[in-house]
């Protein structure tokens, strides 16, 4: 029934829109108009830069396609396609990544949680509708590890100047170094929008399906780690088995590389997890009052639906007892969780001239999840399902005055279950020239993820409903100044009350967890207050660049006895780059060369817990103060650019000590090879 509804949408809004122009003048008009629009394409063809090619988001951004070639695309030239300084990537690609710090302006509602399978995910936001006036096909290609690759392929295409679909695939395969953690995914995107000729309406469209599944082996076992580290020295035994020791009193080592062989190392577990997901996506504005003097829409009404469905599995054959005991040992772990939210939002916007814009919205929310639940006594699956409503009021207005921008936003949840109230004000300009400052202050109180309230396992100690957790309470003040795009400097500040979090439930301050790892659901008492500053910087000389980005954080907060230190960073992160930028054989070719530092400072990282998809805090082990170098070589011909970097280049020279999570070590020096092509029929 549903399925027919939404192919009803489907061509229903498709004939409301087309049926605007039902006038057989105003056929004709567009008809040649459109015939004028191919031929000055055809004949102009060369002419077209990439500003014509348009790209708009859910959020009101609007990007041009770029083709340039620059350090900001070199940052971008990974997995997830943007910068990750503050991200740090597991061994493999299409694994999760650690935070090295943390952005708390989040208006969102609450998430279902399988937070660790999120990072590239594409949600709502990331979707982009496009207007380009002839066909455009952008093809990214990146190697993986071992056997595999990375290929996102995007084709859009106007059918006319007010209509446009487009299609992308992002399909990707990576074998890894390390036992047990092959990933491979599947992420199709289809999106279509239609504006009117007169503008008086607009229609966009998307659906996206994503198959994610990742091997999981939660880190090497304790034995591995001590290989690890000494891959290229072992203890020299004597004939009795006993090491043998030099006259300084160290013990005799010899060197060793067996344990380069990654593949030797031990895994923690053997399972695999997978996030399955399906989204539709409507979003319809018809304008019903418009001042055409003024060239103001004075009241316009939108309407957007949202249905996404999300299957999360974790499945371990071995019934292993990292996470402890399960509830049949006879059958294996199979836990299924399914997630289904579905929302309708009317929004009603006004520009009121020099009142600014107003835009009033009322959105009504529902989440069903059902658990595939073992029980002790009865250990036969039974289904738990949880159905939840909410709905959502809020105000956005918007004004410019003078040299500054203001924006105020608003939002109030109606029941106290999983809800998302927000309070914002933010002040932008551009005060002297070339100098740009913003100040976002806000007011944040939300529910914790599904995943904190919510949980059912094969496993005995992953089973938890916690109905009374308190609402998390931020409050931010952020300030960010600019000139040019030469220096950036950004400033947060944050206080947390209720903060929420995945802790070890036990042993977790001596270290002996990672012979058990059992995670639980913690709330800090004390309030915890955050701040950071960050520095961006780039200086040219002649062909040679510097970029610099260096980030100072920390964190308060008054532990008690028996309690863990949460909310962990590294005082420090710094990424530095040294480049040499040129074109040669004249002109026809511009190269881009030069070596990227990235370090940070050690910290008690959190670690990842494939079973719930989720990082837990630990205090007894640190990560981090490792050098990492990396080459590269970028050169563009036309609208093709090729990317060659040797990643991690000093790992075999600064000591095996890099991890991406206390048991998880971070890549070995790699080779990776790409590209970014992109054609304009």
């Amino acid at each position: 029934m549903f399925k027919q509804f939404l192919v009803f949408i489907f061509f229903f809004g498709h004939f409301i829109l087309f049926s605007q122009n039902t006038d057989l003048d105003q056929k004709l008009k567009a008809q040649q108009e459109q015939e004028k629009l191919e031929k000055e394409s055809e004949n102009k063809k060369d002419t077209l830069t990439t500003d014509y090619y348009k790209i708009y988001f859910l959020n009101g951004k609007v990007e041009s396609v770029d083709t340039s070639l620059n350090i900001y695309k070199d940052y971008k030239f990974n997995f997830l396609r943007h910068d990750s300084f503050d991200l740090i990537s597991f061994a493999n690609s299409g694994h999760t990544y650690n935070k090295l710090s943390y952005d708390l302006k989040n208006f969102s509602k609450p998430d279902i949680g399988a937070r660790g399978k999120h990072f590239h995910y594409f949600e709502k936001e990331d979707i982009g509708y496009y207007n380009v006036p002839t066909p455009f096909t952008e093809i990214f290609a990146k190697s993986t590890f071992e056997q595999g690759q990375i290929l996102d392929m995007l084709v859009s295409i106007n059918l006319s100047r007010q209509y446009n679909f487009t299609i992308a695939h992002k399909g990707y395969k990576s074998l890894g170094k390390y036992l047990n953690t092959r990933s491979r995914g599947n992420q199709f995107r289809f999106s279509s929008n239609f504006n009117s000729e007169n503008q008086i309406s607009y229609w966009r469209f998307h659906f996206v399906s994503q198959n994610i599944f990742n091997k999981e082996n939660a880190g090497i076992d304790a034995d591995s780690i001590y290989f690890f580290e000494q891959a290229t020295n072992y203890f020299v035994l004597d004939q009795f088995g006993n090491q043998i020791i030099e006259e300084d009193g160290s013990f005799k080592m010899i060197e060793y590389d067996g344990y380069l062989d990654r593949s030797r190392l031990g895994p923690a577990v053997f399972s695999r997890g997978s996030l399955y997901s399906k989204r539709f996506f409507s979003d319809f504005q018809r304008v019903l009052f418009r001042n055409k003097k003024e060239n103001l829409n004075t009241l316009a009404v939108n309407y957007q639906f949202t249905h996404e469905y999300k299957k999360i599995e974790y499945n371990d054959e071995s019934n292993n007892t990292l996470f402890g005991e399960v509830y049949d040992e006879e059958q294996t772990v199979s836990d299924q969780s399914r997630f289904i939210e579905q929302e309708n939002k009317i929004i009603v916007s006004s520009d009121l001239n020099k009142l600014g814009k107003l835009n009033l919205s009322y959105a009504l929310t529902n989440w069903k999840n059902n658990f595939k639940v073992y029980d002790e006594l009865n250990p036969s699956e039974i289904i738990y399902a949880l159905d939840l409503d909410q709905s959502d009021f809020s105000i956005n207005w918007y004004k410019k005055l003078k040299k500054l921008n203001f924006e105020f936003k608003f939002n109030k949840s109606s029941k106290d279950d999983l809800k998302s109230d927000y309070l914002s004000l933010k002040i932008k300009g551009t005060p002297f020239k070339n100098i740009n400052f913003e100040v976002n202050s806000s007011l944040i109180e939300r529910s914790p993820n599904f995943n904190f309230k919510l949980f059912r396992s094969a496993y005995k100690n992953y089973n938890w409903f916690n109905n009374e957790l308190n609402d998390e309470k931020i409050s931010n003040i952020n300030l960010k100044l600019s000139y040019k795009k030469l220096v950036v400097l950004t400033g947060d500040y944050n206080i947390i009350d209720n903060y929420t979090f995945f802790r070890e439930a036990t042993n977790a301050l001596t270290g002996e967890t990672d012979l058990k790892r059992l995670a639980v659901v913690n709330q800090a008492n004390n309030q915890i207050k955050y701040y950071s500053f960050k520095l961006f910087s780039k200086i040219d000389i002649g062909k040679f660049s510097l970029v610099n980005t260096a980030k100072y954080q920390q964190k308060e907060q008054e532990v008690s006895a028996g309690n863990l230190s949460t909310l962990n960073v590294p005082e420090w992160i710094t990424r530095n780059t040294l480049m040499y930028s040129a074109n040669i054989f004249n002109n026809s070719l511009f190269i881009q060369t030069g070596l990227t530092f990235n370090y940070f400072t050690k910290y008690y990282a959190d670690h990842y817990n494939p079973l719930i998809s989720e990082f837990v805090t630990q205090n007894y082990r640190e990560i981090g103060e490792f050098p990492r170098f990396d080459f590269f070589f970028n050169a563009k011909i036309q609208q093709t650019r090729v990317f060659i970097k040797v990643e991690h280049l000093n790992s075999s020279f600064t000591g095996y000590d890099y991890y991406s999570d206390p048991f998880s070590p971070y890549r070995d020096m790699s080779i990776r090879l790409g590209l970014v092509w992109n054609f304009f029929s």
